[in-house]
């Protein structure tokens, strides 16, 4: 633990051991104070050595215990787990749930002569990303009658995660084959966005959040603990405009999902949660999808020998660091940021050790008060010299 050296130091400074050596003199001193005289002091005395394990591995376990969890876990910052959802509990801020992914999907048929009912349950697949398929299940029967050829469906995740909150284009198959009959998930296609159970650091900045002082940053904190509540926005994808915007006393609360681009349906749900009443008086805030700014990448990559082209991989990879999916483990794009593309490439060698090389043309990306996405994407094998 980074901080148990902090704690340990409040132990040395009210007179407690933390170390094997200084435990024993602390012993060796009260032997001496209470005037027990021992013959055998010798350290190779197995007698002598017996008494003073005895004595100093249950206090040097009690301090070890103090110093890395008790103490730490004391404070709201340095507290994890289960400690973590007490400090919550105390504040009335309940660790946020997992939840499946919700949306609409586009529906399309060939013909339209005859009726066709696609029953509740259907499975609609993703393209293979990193060996995944991620799946959702419609929730509702979806009714073509004669003459219609496009309908709109809910569709649910099958599993609790953000990782479902994929980009249009990506759930684009049925698990199994209907014939004359295509679905895909468009732009801004979710409900109700997907999260895992909340992590730590998530959590600790909203108990933090919640509980802020009223002061220069009370828009700040207020507005984002009632933000962060809804399912997929993290405290750290809220980023706040208070030069304002709309005039004196207007400010603009704008947000991203980890993964997927939030959708409309969303950002009206937080502003009519807000505007029912959980804001102050004569506050002007507008929670708003943060603005986004298109990038065209390039990039040559060259293989080693006799491996076969990842070009497919490679691009999801990269789409990875742009926020469309969460398939990889690479470092994101962020507001108020630099996105270094030769750290991009470093973890794309280290995820596909095929790779030789490769070049970017692209400078690196300073964003603003905005996100940077991907307008194209140009990745071209070249042979090797």
């Amino acid at each position: 633990m980074a901080n148990k050296a902090q704690f340990e130091q409040v132990l040395i400074d009210a007179g407690i051991p933390v170390t094997e050596e200084d435990a024993k003199k602390v012993w060796d001193e009260i032997v001496k104070q209470e005037g027990f005289e021992v013959k055998n002091n010798s350290p190779f005395s197995p007698f002598w050595r017996l008494i003073k394990a005895i004595a100093t591995k249950p206090a040097l376990q009690a301090t070890g215990l103090l110093a890395s969890s008790v103490m730490p876990n004391s404070f709201v910052l340095s507290s994890n787990g289960q400690w973590t959802d007490e400090h919550g509990a105390a504040r009335n801020t309940p660790r946020l749930g997992a939840i499946k992914t919700q949306g609409n999907l586009k529906i399309n048929r060939a013909a339209s002569d005859a009726e066709l009912i696609i029953p509740k349950g259907t499975i609609i697949n993703s393209s293979p990303l990193n060996g995944i398929t991620y799946q959702l299940e419609t929730l509702y029967d979806t009714v073509f009658t004669v003459g219609v050829s496009e309908q709109t469906t809910l569709a649910q995740a099958l599993i609790e995660g953000g990782a479902h909150n994929l980009t249009g284009g990506y759930f684009n198959q049925f698990a199994e084959p209907i014939d004359g009959v295509s679905v895909v998930n468009e732009d801004n296609w979710i409900v109700r966005a997907g999260q895992e159970v909340e992590g730590d650091e998530n959590y600790k900045l909203r108990i933090r959040d919640k509980f802020a002082t009223l002061g220069n940053y009370h828009v700040d904190a207020v507005y984002r603990a009632i933000i962060s509540e809804f399912p997929g926005i993290l405290a750290d994808n809220i980023v706040f405009d208070k030069n304002a915007p709309r005039g004196p006393g207007s400010a603009t609360a704008y947000v991203h999902l980890t993964v997927g681009s939030i959708s409309q349906a969303v950002i009206d749900a937080i502003n009519n949660h807000i505007a029912s009443g959980y804001h102050g008086t004569g506050d002007d805030m507008l929670v708003q999808a943060i603005p986004t700014q298109a990038q065209n990448i390039v990039a040559d990559y060259w293989l080693k020998p006799n491996v076969s082209d990842i070009q497919n991989e490679l691009n999801e990879c990269i789409r990875a660091a742009f926020r469309e999916n969460a398939a990889y483990e690479v470092t994101t794009c962020s507001a108020n940021s630099r996105f270094s593309f030769s750290v991009l490439a470093s973890e794309l060698h280290q995820q596909f050790p095929a790779l030789k090389s490769i070049k970017f043309a692209n400078d690196d990306i300073e964003s603003g008060l905005w996100l940077p996405v991907i307008g194209s994407l140009t990745t071209t094998l070249r042979a090797n010299a």
